[in-house]
């Protein structure tokens, strides 16, 4: 509003113009020709173009540090209240009237406080449990992660899973008698809470993160700048990082080794001390220091989540002051465009993206209706666990005795409780069509490699594509291992931007959207970290669905007052528009009336309901891998896929108070399912110990993973070990999959090896340089009994085109096979000239439903086409890739000819892939597995639901999980995904749903 407008006399003189000018015929020209009017997507089309566009995360935009409350009170007061070293404290409180310290640091901690702490470290699953079943249910439900009661502090402190030792404690004549036996097995059963022991978000875990703070006083040199920068630059080998590293390295010593103090003996106290032991001035320069390696990746942590979180308060800032000023200049130049935009705002559309670990379709779909075969499937398969052990090869069972007594229960008939999975009932029945009948996990089935996958719609290689085959790999042109397990997971998003990878964050970036809990979130405008909340959840079950629950419920009291406001604004505009142009001082002050409404409206906007919110939820995997993944804990009612109905039923039931469920699509995807193991074994000590006692020397072996169970890995980012001068680096996936990465290509280091170099492996202390080894035969025999089959390149692969070679044993015999695509088309034959086996393309799934008659013709069909009439001479005569995969969709293996077919489009995709049997589990402690190629892991879940689903929606009989991001994004702009293009790497499935 213009000075002018505040005299009574000038407002006369400037109305009686502006009236004049309304009675022109161009002031009147079709509204419907702009964007506001008429479209769904109009008020967003506004914010991308004429608003959030403007805006320039200018670090000038506001200086003044009152604005920040902690916890209620002034920065200054909250910092004095932190249990901070007196020095740091006062160096702190001295630095706080200077704005570009203070303003970073008070929204940093700002973030930290108010979204991390502040609500009760109640168990609400449970709580909700003993509201809604009797004691003597509860007792029966008993398991390693379920204990009727309240729990001793210790328990709390420790975790929720696992043997509680006041359970072992409790008088035995309180128990049933599977129970006590149960107990007594699980005494020593480990999970990864037992081993992270997790992290607090206390005064103490703040005061480190000020603590670091302080000591980055020049956080990256942005503070100076006139904008925020758009990303964030990691640290590097420049002489300035390094001196910044020698700096904070001390500070970071002290704070373990204050926290080490007060831990408990174990796994976990263990690794800190030997962290702290590598800052011996004797330790400093040896390769991987992982004192430094800690260093590095708290100083990247901090830095980038309080550039993150800066960037977060400028551009809210911005776009509130930027939403304000357009809403002024349209109410002034065009008060119907403004009307049709509050409209618009009033009737968008919203998108909630779940993304949950380890989340298997026909599992659910089994616990839900028991007439289906997988739970009877699955139990067969823990009453023939034993069936499976090698005879010849080495194994140990893992520690923890998987409880399946719930299984068993299901297994004999129908078990009817409304109070178990009610949300997923509800799914089932109401939009079975719109959740796959069976869904997609890329090969591997695992979360690294998945969970981007399900987040952004990218595949894994071409152009944007995520780069991140596995979960561990080597870069041969950097010669710089990978393995996600440890501080190596603050790489992934560095790697996903060094592909140019598209998140929905960024692709909605002039929307409101939340991230709860999920990884690649840079342009999200609320963020609650995953890493802090894996660390969290440890200590307190429920933490990050608590928070993320309550950040959406604060948000629907607004979005309530913002729907109600708009629609005032909307009818006192009208009104305005029909006060008569001479009765000037009403229709100023009216005026005054809306311009004052808003301003108080654009403040509320970027409060309200968020456009897009994405939810990730681990801990069904979690806890799959330590307890089996059908094991009391997770199937139960006490379980975590009870759990997980829960939560999502409450998160449902916040959007339904905001009044704008009506106008919400969800959609959910699991990035994999999981299988158990009865038997594990280490195959790096199975082929190369016996075959270095068959060649007599010694093969150079390098691991860099952890087998699953164990602890995380620190690999120093700045000074990591190279992987020349080895024969071969090997690394462990989730218990299911193996990568060995030779390197004697005869196209050099850098070139992955193919077929023909592998028969004629040359180790490095081999005595004579004809003395080569046919390391595929080795390693098949070594592992007949237990390897399902391996995969290697048959030939050098690329992005459009590819040959690999399928070699295992079926009863006893070697099968060799080859799958090869060619763009679109696909031949999968066997070099023996008779019909392939290893992939099981012509058995029907015992997990499934029998196919009717009609689905047995379609598939003989498809059969006789793809495997009997394909000639390798005439590509014209292969099936593509649509007809394999609806082929495949009645077998085990679902899209197991697509997925071998693509598993080397990304050069860094290791050498060999071993699969493990069924049952069987390579390097790991625990009854859990994925990553493999049996059923249970391949069968991710995928499905939509909400009220825009018409009722004519196509029924979804075998999807990718990779398109649940295109399909919401789809939903929510307008704008056509096409695969292949802007980054999408798979379909939307929009078209499916007939939106209502």
């Amino acid at each position: 509003m213009d000075i002018c407008a505040k005299s009574y006399w000038c407002g006369l003189g400037k109305w009686a113009l502006v009236s004049v000018s309304l009675l022109s015929s161009s002031a009147w020209a079709d509204i419907g020709d702009t964007p506001v009017i008429g479209g769904v997507f109009n008020a967003s089309e506004i914010m991308r173009d004429q608003i959030v566009s403007s805006l320039s995360y200018s670090t000038k935009l506001t200086r003044d540090v009152a604005l920040f409350t902690i916890g209620g009170v002034s920065l200054d007061a909250y910092i004095l209240t932190l249990p901070l070293d007196k020095k740091v404290k006062a160096r702190v409180i001295a630095q706080l009237s200077d704005p570009t310290y203070a303003i970073p640091l008070g929204h940093f901690l700002y973030s930290f406080y108010g979204r991390y702490t502040g609500l009760s470290s109640e168990d609400e699953f449970k709580q909700h449990l003993a509201s809604v079943y009797d004691e003597e249910q509860l007792k029966q439900f008993e398991h390693s992660l379920y204990h009727f009661g309240t729990e001793p502090e210790k328990d709390k402190a420790s975790g929720a899973a696992g043997a509680k030792q006041s359970e072992l404690d409790e008088p035995e004549s309180s128990k049933p008698d599977l129970i006590k036996q149960e107990l007594a097995k699980q005494a020593s059963v480990k999970h990864q809470s037992g081993q992270a022991q997790g992290i607090k978000a206390d005064r103490h875990f703040i005061s480190s993160m000020v603590t670091i703070y302080d000591a980055l006083v020049d956080i990256g040199m942005w503070q100076d700048m006139d904008a925020v920068p758009a990303k964030y630059t990691y640290l590097t080998q420049s002489s300035a990082d390094l001196l910044l590293v020698e700096k904070i390295q001390p500070i970071i010593i002290d704070i373990m080794s204050e926290a080490a103090g007060g831990m408990d003996e174990g796994e976990m106290k263990a690794s800190m001390l030997a962290i702290i032991a590598d800052n011996k001035p004797e330790n400093r320069d040896k390769v991987n220091n992982k004192a430094q390696a800690l260093t590095i990746t708290l100083i990247d942590f901090v830095r980038l989540n309080v550039l993150k979180a800066y960037r977060q308060f400028v551009f809210k800032t911005e776009r509130e002051q930027a939403l304000n000023a357009w809403m002024q200049d349209t109410f002034d130049d065009n008060s119907d465009g403004l009307i049709g935009f509050l409209q618009s705002q009033q009737t968008r559309r919203y998108s909630v993206q779940v993304t949950v670990d380890g989340l298997q379709q026909s599992l659910v779909e089994g616990l839900v209706d028991q007439s289906r075969p997988f739970i009877h499937k699955a139990y067969q398969l823990h009453q023939e666990g034993a069936t499976v052990k090698p005879k010849t090869e080495v194994t140990q069972e893992p520690e923890h005795r998987q409880q399946v007594k719930f299984m068993a229960e299901l297994a004999k008939g129908e078990y009817s409780d409304t109070n178990y999975l009610p949300f997923f009932k509800r799914l089932y029945r109401q939009h079975s069509e719109s959740v796959t009948q069976v869904g997609i996990s890329s090969t591997p089935t695992i979360s690294v490699r998945n969970l981007p996958i399900i987040k952004t719609g990218a595949k894994v290689s071409g152009d944007r594509g995520t780069g991140i085959p596995n979960f561990h790999f080597v870069d041969r042109q950097d010669d710089r291992a990978y393995y996600f397990f440890g501080n190596d997971a603050l790489q992934l998003d560095r790697l996903m931007e060094s592909h140019g990878v598209r998140t929905m964050f960024d692709r909605l970036a002039y929307l409101i959207t939340l991230n709860c809990n999920g990884q690649y979130d840079w342009n999200a405008h609320t963020s609650y970290d995953g890493l802090v909340n894996l660390g969290f959840g440890e200590v307190q079950r429920d933490y990050g669905e608590k928070r993320c629950n309550r950040e959406l419920q604060e948000r629907a009291k607004v979005e309530v007052k913002l729907r109600k406001d708009r629609a005032e604004l909307i009818e006192d505009i009208r009104g305005y528009q029909g006060i008569f142009f001479l009765d000037v001082f009403t229709k100023l002050t009216k005026k005054w009336k809306i311009e004052n409404a808003i301003s108080e409206l654009a403040k509320l906007d970027g409060k309200g309901m968020p456009d897009h919110t994405l939810i990730y939820n681990p801990w069904p995997d979690h806890f799959a891998h330590f307890t089996g993944p059908f094991s009391d804990e997770i199937i139960m009612p006490t379980g975590e896929l009870n759990r997980l109905d829960y939560w999502l039923g409450q998160t449902e039931q916040v959007y339904k108070n905001a009044g704008i469920y009506s106008q919400t699509l969800w959609g959910m995807a699991g990035d994999h399912g999981l299988s158990p193991v009865f038997y594990a074994l280490n195959p790096e000590k199975q082929v190369f110990d016996r075959l270095s006692k068959k060649l007599g020397y010694s093969l150079l072996v390098k691991k860099i993973s952890s087998d699953e169970g164990e602890g995380p890995k620190i690999t120093n980012a700045l000074n990591y070990a190279s992987n020349k001068g080895i024969d071969v680096v090997v690394a462990s996936t989730a218990g299911g999959n193996m990568m060995m990465d030779f390197f004697n290509a005869k196209a050099g280091w850098e070139a992955q090896p193919v077929y023909e170099d592998l028969i004629h492996w040359l180790p490095i202390n081999a005595l004579k340089s004809e003395d080569t080894v046919d390391i595929v035969t080795e390693t098949t025999n070594s592992l007949s009994e237990s390897l399902d089959y391996m995969v290697l390149r048959q030939r050098p692969c690329r992005v459009d085109g590819c040959q690999v070679r399928l070699i295992g044993h079926r009863d006893g015999v070697r099968h060799d096979e080859l799958v090869e695509r060619r763009g679109d088309k696909l031949l999968y034959t066997s070099l023996k000239g008779e019909a392939p086996e290893l992939l099981d393309v012509q058995k029907l799934n015992p997990y499934r439903q029998l196919p009717s008659q009609a689905e047995m013709e379609h598939f003989s069909e498809l059969k006789n086409v793809c495997i009997t009439q394909a000639k390798a001479e005439d590509v014209n005569s292969w099936c593509s890739v649509e007809q394999w995969r609806d082929l495949t969709r009645f077998t085990p293996r679902p899209d197991s000819v697509n997925q071998l077919a693509r598993l080397y489009d990304e050069a860094r995709a290791g050498t060999i892939n071993l699969f493990p049997k069924t049952g069987i589990g390579y390097n790991t402690k625990v009854p859990g597995r994925h990553a493999g190629e049996s059923f249970p892991e391949k069968d991710a879940f995928i499905g939509f639901w909400g009220t825009p689903i018409g009722p004519n929606a196509s029924t979804f009989k075998i999807e990718e999980n990779g398109s649940l991001a295109p399909t919401l994004y789809e939903f929510l702009t307008g704008e056509q995904v096409i695969p292949g293009e802007n980054g999408w790497g798979y379909p939307s499935l929009l078209n499916k749903l007939d939106i209502q």
